[in-house]
């Protein structure tokens, strides 16, 4: 049985750099509010090398295998993470030293885990199929349905493809069936829905991955329009990245999406084999997992989270695998 790889062994494994920097710009609105003044006015602080490190392979007789349509991962401020099994209805726990450590709790429901989401010591599930958002704790033990999606729009029937939570508890689900974003507040109340069906700045065709970066900076990812957009608090359309319209958009399928502490936002582009890094304001800063790469090479990455250690999960449906990458910052 092959183990994921004790943190302790991986400062010793020889890393490769998967470090490409990128040109070009995104769109901007015609009028920058003062909420994108202050997004634009930071000095990112982007990796300067991203080292691969290891990974979790798709084993017919390990614990977690076989690895039917893996969906996503989330990681705990513990360093205990998670990666779902969207396939086989499973969601797989692992040590902060990157051991399996079992399953979620049995006595909760089965699920469809389309995406997982982390806060706190806490895991959320969500549930494609039952349209519902579960909660489980750090050791995987079920406690509720935290919030029932079918209830939350009266009259219209949606379809959650992402999940995402802010520091302040505000939810986003992704709907592909409407085109939009659900946002409700910390009592999950509806507060505001984000989007409609369109390729205009703040439309969206099939969205498909949700992430709240710095100062609830709402990032979307907008699959059939090739792009990523952000959103202020209100749902107010900020900025987005070079889409479907440009001759050479930044994304070929955007799926997963999550912001490191910096507020730079990982997109896995699931069809171009790679992670994109962009700057909070949206500008494409470098690639990871595509080229020559070995083991660290990417073919269908779905989904993507950071660690409290610095370091980048990436799920890869295509490998079947969860491959690790470690984040070196100047």
């Amino acid at each position: 049985m092959r183990r994921h790889r004790p943190r302790r062994a991986w400062a010793g494994t020889l890393g490769i750099v998967v470090l490409v920097s990128l040109g070009g710009g995104g769109c901007r609105p015609s009028q920058r509010p003062n909420f994108l003044d202050r997004l634009t006015s930071i000095d990112p602080v982007i990796p300067s090398e991203v080292v691969f490190v290891d990974r979790v392979e798709n084993l017919r007789g390990a614990p977690w295998g076989p690895v039917v349509r893996p969906s996503s991962v989330a990681v705990l401020p513990d360093g205990t993470w998670f990666f779902a099994d969207l396939g086989s209805g499973r969601v797989h726990r692992f040590d902060p030293e990157g051991l399996h450590a079992g399953e979620l709790d049995e006595r909760g429901p089965p699920v469809a885990p389309g995406d997982l989401a982390a806060h706190g010591l806490l895991l959320f599930v969500l549930d494609v199929n039952a349209r519902q958002v579960l909660r489980y704790t750090a050791d995987g033990v079920y406690r509720d349905v935290f919030l029932d999606l079918s209830g939350l729009v009266p009259r219209r029937n949606i379809e959650p493809s992402a999940l995402a939570i802010d520091r302040d508890g505000r939810f986003a689900v992704a709907d592909v069936a409407n085109h939009q974003v659900l946002v409700t507040g910390p009592f999950l109340e509806l507060e505001s829905v984000v989007g409609e069906w369109g390729s205009f700045d703040g439309q969206f065709q099939e969205p498909r991955g949700v992430a709240f970066g710095r100062d609830g900076i709402l990032y979307v990812g907008d699959r059939g329009n090739r792009r990523v957009q952000a959103f202020d608090r209100t749902g107010f359309f900020l900025v987005g990245s070079r889409s479907v319209d440009d001759p050479q958009p930044d994304l070929v399928a955007p799926t997963g999406i999550t912001c490191d502490r910096w507020g730079n936002v990982f997109v896995a582009d699931t069809g171009a084999g790679e992670v994109v890094v962009f700057t909070p304001d949206l500008l494409p800063a470098l690639r990871v997992g595509s080229g020559d790469m070995g083991d660290g090479h990417l073919e269908r990455p779905v989904d993507c989270a950071i660690g409290p250690d610095e370091r980048l999960y990436v799920v890869d449906a295509g490998r079947g695998e969860v491959l690790v990458y470690e984040l070196l910052y100047p």
